[in-house]
């Protein structure tokens, strides 16, 4: 019998700060968002003091103050690193594996027992915390959507549950709320609710043709899926990006053109460096610049612009040349900006660039060695270990984080030291 298992780590991002902070074990933790905007992670201790996902920082500053909550900047260096330590270690396990998101993966896999099947997950769950610190529940079912259904039953048992077709799975079903259903949006929710269909269980037995009629073909996988018929694959690979967006709000509004200037060639950089990582080149660039939206007097406003390349390229410098030249073009002095945008679309696999009669061979060779050593560079010895000038030293600009921790495992001055 083939089974789908959603390996889901628990409370990730406050999770992480807990591996190398033992302290704040058995604590209210919480994790901001961008600028440190609103709350985007959420320990169990914090959930329970009512504190809710998506809420702004400062509508929570009293309660974070009275219960004494751990508040954290974002670092996403540190939770990328320990997602692959996860990741890596599910791989080693299981050869059809899907890397879902930052915190969850799926794998697939050939059991004839559901003991030894949930013995075995057991021991994963086990090794991952060990090697890593990090905690994950582990939902086991016969199809992705109801596996999602299963991790969710796990995070509330033992860490491990199998959703198997019995009557237990039916009395499941009909404890999830129709939005808990993955694929199910807030837009399609409201949509059951008026049809009278408030559970998953509803959800699985709605007939094919009236859920096809009431949401898409993607709904009518869910309902088959939600029945144990296998709709939704196991993606082994990571299908390349066709369009990476760059896209960050600054710690204040920037009105001078200098430091717009800085901002978007980081933005670029950024953005190169992504397209190179899936050996890409791209045909593309749009740079855009927006203002502050909740400035009532003036209003929003957003300027755009577009530069299309005889030849597809990789280049960080040229890319960034064409970036600035999109800047000044698009730039109005006296306004104050709050974020800038990089697109990089027309993206095709590097193998498939097409060259012209105008293209200098030897310079572009030339360009490909010089981006491969500075990536092999930074990547061993840490982002930004070179760099362009363009992108400035101080980068005052950038997006407040004022309660991050450090970045313990991908930088040597941030390691973690012990005394004995």
């Amino acid at each position: 019998m083939e089974y789908v298992a959603l390996i889901d780590c628990n409370n990730f991002y406050a999770s992480c700060e807990r591996v190398f902070n033992p302290s704040l074990n058995d604590k209210p933790v919480v994790v901001l968002s961008n600028n440190d905007g609103c709350i985007i992670a959420r320990s169990i201790e914090a959930k329970k003091l009512g504190i809710q996902m998506g809420e702004p920082f400062f509508k929570c500053k009293n309660i974070i103050r009275r219960k004494k909550v751990k508040v954290f900047s974002s670092n996403y260096t540190l939770y990328a690193d320990m997602s692959a330590r996860v990741m890596n270690i599910i791989k080693d396990h299981f050869d059809n594996t899907e890397v879902y998101s930052i915190d969850e993966a799926f794998v697939s896999i050939n059991s004839v027992s559901l003991d030894n099947l949930e013995s075995q997950f057991y021991s994963l769950r086990k090794k991952i915390f060990k090697w890593t610190g990090i905690p994950v529940s582990i939902g086991i079912s016969t199809t992705k959507t109801l596996s999602k259904l299963a991790s969710r039953v796990a995070k509330k048992n033992s860490g491990v549950y199998i959703l198997d077709n019995n009557i237990n799975s039916v009395a499941i079903l009909k404890q999830m709320p129709v939005g808990s259903v993955w694929g199910v949006g807030r837009r399609l929710q409201k949509k059951f609710l008026q049809k009278g269909i408030s559970n998953a269980y509803q959800l699985s037995i709605l007939d094919y043709k009236l859920a096809r009629k009431l949401g898409n073909v993607n709904i009518l996988r869910t309902v088959m899926e939600l029945r144990g018929i296998k709709c939704i694959d196991i993606e082994n690979s990571i299908a390349n990006k066709k369009q990476i967006t760059t896209s960050r709000a600054f710690s204040s509004s920037i009105s001078k053109y200098v430091l717009l200037e800085e901002a978007v060639s980081v933005y670029v950089s950024r953005a190169a460096e992504k397209l190179r990582s899936q050996n890409s080149k791209c045909n593309i660039i749009t740079v855009a610049l927006s203002t502050n939206r909740f400035l009532k007097a003036s209003g929003p406003s957003f300027f755009v612009n577009s530069f299309s390349f005889d030849s597809s390229t990789d280049s960080t410098s040229l890319l960034i040349k064409s970036g600035v030249s999109l800047l000044k073009s698009i730039y109005k002095p006296g306004l104050a900006y709050k974020k800038a945008h990089v697109f990089l679309s027309g993206i095709e696999k590097a193998e498939n660039k097409q060259y012209s009669f105008l293209d200098d061979i030897a310079s572009i060779r030339r360009s490909d060695r010089l981006m491969s050593t500075i990536d092999r560079v930074n990547s061993l010895y840490g982002r930004d270990s070179l760099k362009y000038a363009n992108t400035g030293i101080s980068r005052d600009w950038l997006m407040k984080r004022e309660k991050k921790s450090p970045n313990y495992t991908t930088n040597w001055g941030e390691i973690l030291t012990i005394k004995l």
